[in-house]
């Protein structure tokens, strides 16, 4: 995480067996898998899997018996990361969390400019590909 980067205000509980999930990560097997995402003292770190380019990190923390966001950050360094709405990082983050590593059926996030356009469904794709769970075979 470069050191242009924003706190985002992430506030998540998972149980024990969520942060067991977590902790799994995701690691890419194909073009389609567009994040890597490991889990490393305490940390999930959020990769681009194609440039490699860290751009979320978020702190796990005990409480009570589960485990909540300590801190979530998102990387803001210009020549990395264009987006630079810290809401919309707040969403797409909890899609990436819900839908990668919990594998829930989450709405994806769609930013305002390309919402409702024929742009929306390329853009998706863009950003999860195919969005393989990290309990998928395949």
């Amino acid at each position: 995480m470069p050191e242009a980067r924003a706190r985002l205000d992430l506030a998540r509980r998972f149980t024990p067996e969520e942060r067991s999930r977590l902790s799994l990560g995701i690691v890419p097997r194909n073009m389609e898998d567009k994040w890597f995402i490991y889990f490393e003292d305490g940390w999930l770190h959020f990769h681009r899997s194609w440039t490699g380019v860290c751009i979320y990190t978020v702190r796990l923390a005990d409480a009570d018996g589960a485990s909540e966001t300590a801190e979530a950050w998102v990387n803001r360094a210009p020549d990395q990361y264009t987006r630079t709405d810290d809401d919309y990082d707040v969403r797409l983050l909890a899609f990436l969390v819900d839908r990668l590593l919990l594998g829930r059926d989450a709405p994806f996030p769609v930013p305002p400019a390309v919402a409702g356009s024929e742009r929306a469904a390329l853009y998706r794709h863009h950003v999860v590909g195919h969005e393989r769970t990290n309990d998928d075979d395949e």
